[in-house]
């Protein structure tokens, strides 16, 4: 392969080189930009489903306390310690999860909080006389209504800040998962606009290569074309002397110089 053809060649090789090296970059970008949004979502989903089944167990043992403590009904009793149970496995496989396990130092608190007071309450058995005081009551009642009296006045004024306290924090929880996610959004915004300027790049690369390949071309290839074109069409039409003005490169350049001898020869032929 000559010059001219070598350089067509290689101008053409260069902008294919650059358009696979920007593809195989953008690919492994988007490639990461994907593994980076499906753990970010999943991170999420998977703290959601977490949030929820602790809101779920706190209302769980909320209703089962409530009816031990007013309805007395001990049936219920073993739900409480199941109920609670659960939710500290689920806050334990939470904290095992989180990239920052001391934020939930306060909700492992608030749990332990809300279940002593239960225990306290509901497996400690108390004396109808420390009952009467407990709630204020001066006369005598029925048991019933005693163990609704006393079960209401717990609930309201030791069960149930604890038990909003905990739901609290499970919010807090939602609401750091959602602040903690927000670093590594931005940086997957960064890692979007890192995939897509090799693309870019390469556009303007390429488009600057073109019309530089276009330039070269024009000038190395068309126009010494067009004026050994227009020398020829000269000398067959008016017999003017051959003569292309401008240096001629490579292939280009042995053609004029043999279309010269060409017309040399056809000269002494005709002597």
């Amino acid at each position: 392969m000559k010059g001219l053809g070598r350089r067509v060649t290689i101008g053409f090789l260069s902008i294919v080189a650059l358009l696979f090296a920007s593809g195989v970059i953008s690919l492994f970008e988007l490639s990461n930009l994907s593994n980076d949004t499906e753990i970010i979502l999943s991170a999420s989903r998977r703290n959601m489903e977490l949030a929820k089944d602790m809101l779920k167990s706190a209302h769980e043992h909320s209703q089962a306390v409530l009816h031990v403590a007013i309805f007395d009904e001990y049936a219920q009793k073993d739900v409480c310690r199941r109920v609670m149970s659960d939710l500290d496995g689920k806050i334990a496989t939470a904290r095992s999860e989180a990239v920052d396990a001391t934020r939930l130092d306060s909700l492992q608190l608030s749990a332990s909080n809300l279940r002593e007071i239960t225990e306290q309450f509901i497996f400690t058995e108390q004396p109808a006389e420390v009952q009467l005081q407990t709630i204020g009551v001066a006369e005598p009642i029925e048991d019933g209504e005693l163990v609704a009296l006393r079960g209401k006045l717990w609930y309201d004024e030791h069960y149930k800040p604890a038990y909003e306290v905990l739901v609290d924090q499970v919010q807090n929880f939602m609401t750091h998962t959602h602040s903690s996610l927000a670093p590594r959004a931005e940086q997957l915004n960064k890692n979007a606009y890192r995939s897509v300027a090799p693309v870019f790049i390469s556009l303007v690369v390429m488009i600057a290569i073109v019309l530089m390949f276009y330039y070269f071309i024009r000038i190395y290839c068309v126009r010494p074309v067009e004026r050994i074109n227009s020398s020829l069409s000269n000398y067959l039409s008016y017999r003017l002397p051959f003569s292309v003005k401008g240096d001629l490169l490579d292939e280009l350049k042995e053609l004029a110089e043999g279309i010269e001898r060409l017309i040399g020869l056809s000269k002494l032929n005709r002597q």
